[in-house]
């Protein structure tokens, strides 16, 4: 982060008394209808961007029957005092807007978590997994205070994410007439995600790690297919790797129908960048496909 950019989130960052204010704004709004537990438990649910986390979270939310706090980092952005909140989405690109909040969301995450802790009540947390630095202390302090704790991971392949990413894009596109989600292809960010899955599992974090793929229909939810504590002899990381050979078997059967979908819209609103970046995906594609003959 350079010079200007710091200063930028010095401009807007918020008051202690403003802060712990906002917290309890959207604590009382996450834990409205949660409910304290005498064994809590802690999901941090991860995947690579597009792979469809929330779905994931939904599923994990379900088997704690509707009963848990879930912590989106992206809907933590729009938490920010209203006002202030509106100013920077109106002057700020996408990025910048992600850069000047990032401090203010770290520090909302441990917020909640505290306030969870003191009341007992389940979390879930979801996460890309591309840097996992400020979870470590907030899963020891978790595990310290007694709570059952879980890493799911979805596992889809790279193509998958990334197309998906656009679908969502274009969601936005017809909805609003413009969309500020970020579509960037970034094959670091997927490469993390099995580095931080053998990270936390090497490191003891949690009492099982689940993998998962997506459904076979669209609104289905993920259906889980390893989990480390029923099959010990496997690591996370190579079931990770088998699920997405075979969640490749779903993309290669829906991907040139939903290619075209994505083309119409893009060239209707004449967003040049994003068909160019559907052409990437498109080649990416045709590459995974012929190396899985």
């Amino acid at each position: 982060m350079n010079f200007e950019e710091k200063l930028e989130q010095k401009k807007w960052e918020l008051t202690e008394e403003e802060f712990e204010k906002n917290a309890d704004e959207i604590f009382a709004e996450l834990s409205l209808c949660a409910e304290k537990s005498p064994n809590p438990t802690f999901v941090f649910v991860g995947g690579q961007a597009g792979s469809g986390k929330s779905a994931l979270v939904a599923r994990e939310y379900n088997d704690m029957q509707g009963n848990a706090i879930i912590i989106d980092q992206d809907e933590l952005r729009t938490k920010f005092p209203k006002e202030k909140y509106e100013k920077i989405h109106e002057q700020y690109t996408e990025r910048e807007e992600f850069l000047i909040l990032k401090p203010y969301i770290q520090k909302m995450i441990y917020a909640i978590k505290d306030r969870a802790i003191a009341g007992g009540y389940n979390l879930i947390v979801e996460s890309a997994l591309r840097s996992i630095r400020i979870f470590i202390d907030f899963i020891n302090d978790l595990n310290a205070h007694g709570y059952e704790s879980k890493l799911s991971v979805l596992s889809v392949p790279e193509v998958e994410g990334n197309i998906s990413m656009l679908t969502r894009y274009c969601y936005y596109l017809q909805k609003d007439g413009e969309c500020r989600r970020n579509t960037r292809i970034d094959p670091v960010a997927v490469q993390k995600i099995t580095e931080n899955m053998q990270t936390l599992d090497d490191a003891g974090l949690f009492q099982d790690i689940a993998v998962s793929i997506r459904g076979e229909e669209r609104d289905s939810l993920p259906v889980e297919v390893y989990s480390k504590r029923k099959e010990p002899q496997i690591s996370p990381v190579e079931a990770y790797k088998k699920a997405q050979i075979e969640a490749f078997k779903q993309t290669k059967r829906n991907f040139p129908d939903r290619y075209e979908e994505i083309r119409v819209v893009l060239a209707e609103y004449g967003e040049t960048e994003q068909l160019q970046k559907l052409e990437t995906i498109k080649k990416s594609f045709e590459e995974k496909e012929k190396e899985m003959e």
